[in-house]
């Protein structure tokens, strides 16, 4: 048995004429209410626009790009002697003896 859509839509409205009006009138009260309840909940978070998001993101990527970079700096730095540290050592050595 299949039920084709005209046939929902009948139903439907057969169900709806068959309510009383002051149950309509309730349902769009509450539809009403309860969206003003939603609004009100969102109004108090602290949202941002998609746009803000995705403008602090590519901030975000960027940096951490940036810091990836400065780090990997820092440990070539630190694995390079410094200027002059080799004359250093040798001049130590020989005022020892």
């Amino acid at each position: 048995m299949s039920i084709l859509p005209d046939s929902l839509d009948t139903m439907a409205r057969k169900i709806r004429e068959a309510l009383p009006d002051d149950l309509e009138e309730l349902g769009q009260d509450l539809k009403k209410n309860l969206r003003a309840r939603v609004d009100g909940a969102l109004t108090r978070l602290d949202l941002v626009t998609r746009e803000e998001f995705e403008v602090q993101r590519e901030l975000v990527s960027r940096l951490t790009e940036r810091i990836e970079s400065l780090a990997a700096q820092i440990e070539a730095a630190g694995k390079t002697p410094p200027a002059g540290a080799a004359d250093r050592g040798s001049t130590r050595k020989s005022s020892r003896s």
